[in-house]
């Protein structure tokens, strides 16, 4: 018997089980005693080895056979501890961590790549959670979950982002442990709407100055120092010209995107602000919680076409201003009709140049000429739209200079809160829609014709 159970622990050795957690080899052995003989024969081991690989059923683990498969409660505790240490790693700037989190193939450099770019954050915190009953099998090795990332950047944002994506986790050729295998899936990511960031995109160069936070590529990374430089004057230029107590004693910083991949920043969950078609610029609020709308507005992001970059100094600075004016408005300038909030972030933004500097679009009188209503939404969007940015930021200039100044932030008010357009209009300024624009179109033509 001694000598007996030596061989049966020699077959386990040669096919990589051990007998007592392989029950089935074990059977196979036992009904089959001539292997046992054939064993005693060194000289047709080679021949046994191939049946008793192909009787065994275990895998290639370790130490006892682990199943390929495991329940959804396993695999989901499992993620929730892996999710953990990528947060950890992120923290710690443990690279060696991360990548023991991945699996194998294109998810490693895709990662790599993830790493690098917010170890350039700064990052006041991170974290990365398993939305509770998400997880879903895909075949036998594979799992679906749906990842919560909550993200603040230090100084920028006044709550976290917490955005959401499905990451699948596969278990590995031990069929042990799971790890990150992709973190796209296009079908859920269309049906849901996504939390990409640019950082998860594509390498980005990260600078900071001034409170301001650039985000760059390789193109733009060489005209870092004049765009913080310019958004650093143009935080302090609005601030002076929005009314006195409107603006918070220490205002969060700015973001702001310089890409010339214009898609790295399709996956933000953010809302623009204002007319979204407008081309060189774009201001982005991102809400705190993408799965719920309550929690409001952690933050603004600024996108600006690398283009406007080969503009003159005073059309960047203008076009920073612009947009720093619906930053720093925030909710209060959020939701009213365009030719009010677009036209006063327009007018704000020439405030700071000499009349002889306010450059008009060529073809502003012409559209103004035929105007006989306010711009909705669909001119901001259509072939004359720069034109109608000028129309509103006129209509602006007349209210501002009949009324006063004052004025304008109190028909932004009203009309953000969703009254009537001619109601508003009536009761402020005692005029009509059609006879406020033609009034807006009159000075501006009288200045520049």
């Amino acid at each position: 018997m001694a000598r007996r159970r030596r061989e049966g622990s020699l077959v386990a050795l040669l096919s990589g089980c051990n007998t007592a957690s392989a029950p089935l080899r074990g059977r196979a052995v036992a009904g089959n005693r001539w292997i046992e003989a054939k064993l005693q024969r060194w000289g047709v081991l080679a021949l046994v080895l191939p049946a008793l690989l192909a009787l065994s059923a275990c895998s290639d683990d370790d130490g006892p056979a682990a199943p390929l498969a495991m329940s959804l409660g396993d695999a989901a505790h499992q993620i929730e501890g892996l999710l953990g240490k990528r947060a950890r790693a992120v923290r710690e700037d443990d690279l060696d961590l991360y990548l023991r989190t991945l699996g194998r193939g294109d998810v490693r450099a895709e990662q790599r790549m993830v790493f690098a770019n917010l170890d350039q954050l700064p990052i006041e915190r991170i974290d990365y959670r398993l939305v509770a009953d998400s997880v879903v099998a895909e075949g036998e090795r594979s799992y679906w979950g749906t990842v919560e990332t909550v993200l603040r950047l230090d100084g920028y944002d006044v709550a976290p982002v917490r955005t959401q994506d499905r990451w699948r986790f596969t278990l590995g050729s031990h069929g042990r442990r799971l790890a990150l295998s992709s973190t796209t899936d296009e079908r859920w990511e269309s049906e849901h709407g996504i939390g990409v960031q640019p950082w998860d995109v594509a390498p980005i160069h990260v600078e900071e100055a001034y409170d301001v936070l650039g985000i760059f590529d390789d193109s733009t990374v060489g005209d870092a120092e004049e765009v913080l430089a310019a958004v650093g004057d143009g935080r302090f230029d609005v601030a002076t010209e929005l009314p006195a107590g409107d603006t918070p004693a220490d205002p969060p910083g700015t973001v702001v995107y310089v890409l010339a991949d214009a898609s790295a920043t399709d996956g933000l969950t953010g809302t623009p602000v204002g007319a979204h078609e407008r081309a060189d610029g774009l201001t982005i609020a991102i809400p705190a919680d993408s799965a719920d709308p309550s929690r409001g507005i952690a933050g603004y992001r600024i996108a600006l076409d690398p283009a406007v970059l080969d503009e003159d100094e005073v059309v960047l600075d203008r076009l920073i201003r612009h947009e720093l004016t619906h930053a720093v408005l925030g909710d209060r300038g959020r939701g009213g009709p365009l030719w009010i909030t677009e036209g006063l972030a327009e007018w704000v933004s020439v405030q700071r140049l000499a009349p002889a500097e306010r450059r008009l679009p060529t073809d502003a009188l012409g559209v103004g000429a035929r105007a006989t209503a306010l711009p909705r939404a669909e001119d901001f969007a259509g072939p004359d739209a720069a034109a109608w940015y000028a129309v509103s930021w006129w209509v602006c200039e007349y209210i501002a200079n009949t009324y006063g100044e004052d004025t304008l932030w109190t028909l932004l008010d009203r009309l953000v809160d969703g009254e009537d357009v001619d109601t508003v209009l009536d009761d402020t300024l005692g005029l009509t829609e059609e006879q406020l624009v033609q009034r807006g179109v009159a000075v501006m033509s009288s200045t520049y014709g």
